[in-house]
Parts: structure tokens; C-alpha cells; sequence
């Protein structure tokens, strides 16, 4: 074999080792790119300012790739943390979705009773409503306009079945322990109007 042969060969030899070392590199690369960890999601839909417990968590394994850094891995501590943001059933749990929020920010989940045709019939749990003040019609007396009197709350529970008894229906709504007076001040005359929030 003469010496352009040998070169030819030689050529050849990193040639083929150059292009395994590409192919091997690049199923290195994806194998990272789909590697699988485990990652907290909500078993239950989650209201901002309630507190995480343990029966709210389940585990799931998903490959996050650059996103992975977003979110609430096994690793972290989630239960006993309180919600900022609403978190859907079975939704990832996100870091800026959580934190260890001061008492005056924790809501308080506050029942109300409301006539049946005062609330959308087809509003879910967990959804962001606006609750506003209607105003009774007292004789001659000059009518008040409507109020918004809690902006940014969320239904917590909905019994439908006490309507069946007459135009009342019980519900629990979670907002700010700082809005809870203004609330119950409401209650007071008047009746509420539960509006879904569309911000």
C-alpha cells in the first residue's frame, strides 16, 4: 500500500470516527433534553390565599427541558406554603404560584346567602367572581346605584340544592381576611349580585 493510499484510508478512519462522535453527541444531547424528573401538581383546584396541604399535592414525572427551572420539583417543600395565584387541577405548580405569605394577605373563606338568579348558572368552582351591592327599593326614597363591593374573589363552594326550598342559595367565596367586613357589611341590607370576573 503505498503512502496516498494510506493517507486515503487514514482520512477515511477520522472521517468515520468524526462522524460517530457527532452522532453519539447528539443522541447524548436529546436523551438530556428528555430526561424525566418529578414535579408537583395540584390534586384539587387551588384558591389564591388558602394554605397547601398535603392532600392538595400528587406527583407527576415530565420532561421540562429549559422551562424545568419554573417550577416546584420533588425536591421542594410545597405543602404548608399559600397560594398567590389559582392553580387548576392538575396543573404543575409553578414557583411564582406559591409563597409564605403574611397573615394580613391569607383569605378567609366567608358564606353568604344569595337569591338563585343573582349568580351565573353555569359559574364553576375555583372561578374569580366580583361581588356587588343591590340596593332595596324602599318606597318613595331615592334608589342607590348598585355597589362593587369585593373585586377579585373566588367561589369556594356552591349549594344549589337549598334553592330548592325557595330563591336562597348558600356559597362560600374566599377573599382577603382585609375585604371580609365589607363583605359581611353587605349582608347587612340589600342583596348580592355574583358577577364572573373576566380579569
Amino acid at each position: 500500500m503505498n503512502k496516498s493510499d494510506k493517507a486515503a484510508q487514514t482520512r477515511f478512519v477520522i472521517a468515520i470516527a468524526l462522524f460517530a462522535a457527532a452522532v453519539i453527541s447528539a443522541m447524548a444531547l436529546t436523551a438530556l433534553g428528555n430526561r424525566s424528573d418529578t414535579y408537583w401538581v395540584a390534586r384539587n383546584s387551588l384558591i389564591p390565599g388558602t394554605q397547601i396541604e398535603e392532600s392538595d399535592l400528587a406527583k407527576i414525572e415530565v420532561a421540562l427541558g429549559d422551562a424545568s427551572g419554573e417550577y416546584l420539583s420533588l425536591n421542594a417543600t410545597v405543602a404548608g406554603t399559600y397560594v398567590l395565584h389559582q392553580i387548576q387541577k392538575g396543573e404543575l405548580i409553578s414557583i411564582a404560584s406559591v409563597s409564605d405569605i403574611s397573615n394580613e394577605l391569607k383569605s378567609g373563606q366567608v358564606p353568604i346567602s344569595i337569591r338563585s338568579s343573582d349568580i351565573p348558572e353555569d359559574i364553576a368552582l375555583g372561578e374569580a367572581i366580583n361581588i356587588y351591592w343591590v340596593p332595596e327599593v324602599m318606597g318613595m326614597e331615592k334608589t342607590k346605584s348598585p355597589e362593587l363591593v369585593i373585586s377579585g374573589a373566588y367561589l369556594n363552594s356552591i349549594n344549589r340544592k337549598a334553592g330548592n326550598f325557595g330563591s336562597d342559595i348558600s356559597l362560600t367565596v374566599s377573599v382577603e381576611n382585609s375585604a371580609i367586613f365589607a363583605l359581611l357589611d353587605a349582608t347587612a341590607s340589600g342583596r348580592l349580585v355574583i358577577v364572573r370576573s373576566n380579569g
